[in-house]
């Protein structure tokens, strides 16, 4: 957590002193940003959810390059909610940092490619009650865990708007369960509270994203 601070406090100090000159282009200048979020979430006890989400960070460039110039970015949060048949998705994260590149082909016309890292939330409520091995299981409705996110997106900026898409690879383990264990009706086995422990999941999610930077 320490190393996570220490880092974000050495953006912000760098972000400060990056950009001293009066930018005219709005694509380059450094800000504040805010993006919703609207996309297609999956993992291993979901077959698919669509849902909503907000996104608020801040980016730095760094250059004098009139076309292209990379830079820090901060996710500062980022929450979605995703929904499907029976199915109920939450994920959360705060202080992700990430790389930024600005490509400017016009005046205040350009392209974003940028990728974020950090550690996110994932909460699933699945009313079919699906197991590891996809077969019906009474206790196993509910997952909570967390995972390194990797985060890449690309976005068409005109003027301070942009329209792109947000894509989220990871791998998530639970924390904790009161259950003691389930019944896995496809092999006829009892699984110890032990490997009920240890479950994971891959949860990958494609987003189309609105924003705006000040």
């Amino acid at each position: 957590m320490k190393k996570i601070v220490t880092l974000l406090a050495i953006c912000m100090f760098i972000g400060t002193n990056a950009q001293e000159e009066a930018v005219a282009s709005k694509q380059i200048k450094n800000g504040f940003y805010i993006e919703s979020l609207v996309g297609t979430a999956t993992t291993d006890y979901t077959d698919g959810s669509t849902g909503l989400g907000l996104k608020l960070g801040s980016v730095w460039y760094f250059g004098e390059d009139d076309f292209w110039r990379p830079g820090l970015k901060t996710v500062w949060f980022r929450g979605a909610t995703y929904f499907g048949e029976d199915e109920f998705i939450l994920q959360a994260s705060v202080a992700n940092i990430g790389f930024a590149n600005i490509f400017e082909f016009k005046h205040n016309i350009g392209l974003e490619a940028n990728i974020n890292f950090g550690y996110h939330l994932v909460y699933i409520d699945n009313d079919t009650r699906y197991d590891n091995y996809n077969s019906r299981n009474p206790y196993n409705e509910e997952f909570t865990g967390g995972g390194i996110l990797i985060n890449p997106e690309i976005k068409f900026r005109y003027n301070v708007l942009s329209i792109g898409l947000d894509f989220v690879f990871s791998k998530v383990k639970e924390y904790n369960s009161d259950n003691d264990g389930y019944y896995d009706y496809n092999s006829d086995t009892y699984i110890s509270s032990n490997n009920f422990l240890k479950r994971k999941t891959v949860f990958s999610a494609i987003n189309l994203t609105f924003g705006a930077k000040f």
